[in-house]
């Protein structure tokens, strides 16, 4: 009879432990498609950039703003850029006067919001980078290779360097606008070339610092020469105020003697000197004799 007890309890034991595993086995399977739910249905976007919702077998569904979005079950999404990023980039191209040169360039993108479906539709699944490293390669490709042909490898080492990297980024700019990429800022950097050509540039560099002193001393020539024609016509102006003061005094000096004047003069020669000799009118001349 206890024996037939002690089976029953024993069986009621195992079937309290058998209904506790099946719930925790319950929980943890539904805990497992709550976490494979978050990562399988819900989609964030970071700020600055959007995504393309998208089914392998429908294609382009719509476009997600930056935020937690929930999608479906076979969806997927592409992220692209809304904010300014950097590329950097290298480019062999050929010069006019025929050298090849390998280019380092650097440009500015961010994609058009409005269009992201239409780079999708265009592209396909393809990252930011496949893109940077294809479809807009090819761009800044076709526009350096036109306008370095513009150019002699001396004149992109030099100072039209700038002027060819504005070209550049007005063709990639055009080339790449209407599928939606906006290109700004599109940056040449310093040739890699030959020895031989290594040593054209350094030679003009030095002839063009050595117009720049030669130039710079003609300027201070000129300054100093400049100087010295003001200085000479101070002199000038400081002589004829001189002059004008003395021909003033002089006329002051003349207009003073009248002819009672000379009258006294006379008078106080002789009877200083004893007798006086009077010529002209602008003074006196008195001639006293040795023994009178």
């Amino acid at each position: 009879m206890k024996s037939k007890m002690k089976k029953r309890v024993r069986g009621e034991m195992i079937q309290i432990k058998s209904k506790k595993f099946i719930k925790l086995g319950i929980t943890f399977v539904v805990l497992l498609v709550i976490v494979v739910g978050l990562f399988v249905f819900i989609e964030r976007v970071p700020e600055g950039k959007v995504a393309v919702v998208y089914a392998p077998s429908g294609g382009a569904k719509k476009v997600l703003n930056p935020g937690w979005h929930m999608i479906g079950l076979f969806q997927k999404t592409q992220q692209y850029p809304t904010r300014i990023a950097i590329v950097e980039s290298e480019l062999s191209v050929t010069t006019s006067d025929g050298k090849k040169i390998t280019l380092p360039a650097r440009y500015e993108m961010k994609v058009d919001k409005a269009k992201v479906l239409d780079i999708f539709k265009e592209l396909g699944s393809q990252n930011i980078e496949q893109i940077q490293e294809g479809y807009l390669y090819q761009r800044l490709f076709q526009s350096a290779r036109s306008v370095v042909s513009e150019y002699s490898v001396l004149d992109i080492f030099g100072q039209k360097t700038t002027e060819a990297s504005a070209k550049v980024t007005e063709q990639m700019y055009d080339k790449s606008k209407g599928l939606g990429f906006i290109i700004a800022d599109v940056t040449l950097g310093n040739p890699e070339v030959d020895d031989e050509t290594q040593k054209a540039i350094d030679a003009r560099v030095k002839s063009a610092q050595e117009n720049e002193l030669k130039k710079q001393e003609l300027e201070n020539e000129k300054i100093e020469s400049a100087k010295k024609e003001e200085k000479a016509r101070g002199d000038k102006q400081k002589l004829i105020i001189e002059a004008e003061g003395v021909a003033e005094a002089n006329e002051k000096i003349n207009d003073s003697i009248t002819p009672n004047l000379l009258k006294l003069k006379e008078t106080e020669a002789r009877l200083k000197h004893g007798w006086i000799t009077i010529q002209g009118s602008n003074g006196i001349i008195v001639d006293k004799p040795e023994d009178k």
